[in-house]
């Protein structure tokens, strides 16, 4: 299995690292504001 690991193949992993980063991070950073305004409000 690892011997296939070719360039191509690293980067679509690499990719998928930073898709699946840039789409869970910003949802919990902006989430986590709202939240934290919330309890500070309450």
């Amino acid at each position: 299995m690892f011997e296939t690991l070719d360039a191509l193949l690293l980067a679509r992993i690499q990719f998928a690292f930073t898709v699946s980063f840039h789409f869970f991070f910003p949802a919990f950073s902006i989430g986590l504001a709202s939240y934290l305004a919330v309890l500070d409000v309450a």
